[in-house]
């Protein structure tokens, strides 16, 4: 099973609680830097979620901000699963760039709101629409890497039925995702019928569907993602292309990407209207 923490998401929640303590204590991070006898880059790398401080390092810092007993021992914690090795690492050669930081956020994530033009959401694919997927967007990968790909993508699945707090997922999608024969049309019918399973099944599931009529809208730039954390972590959003993969954290950037969400979801079908024509779609193909 994906653990509920993630070494990437330690990362992250280490570096954001040392940055507040620095900015608590009135400090630049040059002026921590040279207290600490740091470069200042890696204060800021610290800060980022990029790197762990080693044991040396924290024991520094925590002295620097007057970190009481209690917070010494939250920061030590985060700092020792920062340091572990994620389950997704056995998968580090396949990849794709800065994936695995995304991987990492994913698992430690609450909720997650999506959405996705082309293709049915990656959190919903079968095995066999998934390998079709994958194949296609990789046409220069070797068989077993392609396997690799294709169990990473199920393996990330676990987190819609994980017994505890199981993630919070919304997604929009474009109708035309749900008539595009990926795998061919035995393939396309049985994804179809397990994504009504999931959107009826799971209540912590909602798909909702932009019908082809709408015409232009917000999202014809492309997918994207937005992750929710607990209360004390601030949301990430998340952009994939073949251009790279971005994560984004600036407020400015989080406030536009919700309204354009919030856009989406105006011009989506109501969740028992979109359960609909998943359903009726599916009858279509499957008697095809």
């Amino acid at each position: 099973m994906t653990e509920r923490h993630a070494p990437a998401a330690s990362r992250r929640k280490l570096g954001i609680l040392l940055r507040q303590l620095r900015e608590d204590n009135n400090l630049t991070g040059e002026e921590a830097a040279k207290s600490l006898r740091i470069r200042s880059p890696k204060i800021y790398r610290v800060e980022g979620g990029k790197v762990v401080p080693t044991q040396a390092e924290l024991s520094k810092m925590m002295d620097l901000f007057q970190v009481n007993n209690e917070h010494q021992q939250i920061l030590l914690q985060l700092a020792e699963e920062a340091r572990r090795k994620g389950w997704y690492e056995s998968y580090e050669s396949v990849l794709p760039p800065k994936f695995e930081t995304y991987v990492g956020l994913e698992s430690d994530a609450a909720s997650l709101r999506a959405y996705e033009p082309s293709l049915i959401h990656g959190l919903l694919q079968t095995k066999d629409y998934a390998h079709a997927v994958l194949t296609a967007g990789n046409p220069a990968e070797h068989p077993d890497d392609i396997a690799l790909l294709v169990d990473l993508r199920m393996r990330r699945q676990e987190l819609l039925t994980r017994e505890q707090d199981p993630l919070h997922f919304w997604v929009v999608q474009e109708e035309s995702s749900l008539n595009r024969p990926v795998g061919g049309s035995q393939v396309l019918a049985t994804q179809l019928e397990h994504l009504l399973t999931l959107a009826t099944e799971l209540p912590h599931v909602t798909v909702q569907i932009i019908p082809t009529s709408v015409g232009a809208h917000a999202g014809l730039a492309g997918s994207f993602s937005i992750l929710e954390f607990e209360p004390s972590a601030p949301e990430v959003v998340y952009v994939d292309s073949h251009g790279g993969n971005l994560t984004l954290e600036k407020t400015r950037d989080l406030r536009r990407c919700k309204l354009l969400y919030d856009n989406l979801l105006a011009d989506a079908l109501p969740k028992n209207d979109s359960v609909q024509l998943i359903k009726s779609t599916w009858e279509d193909h499957r008697e095809a």
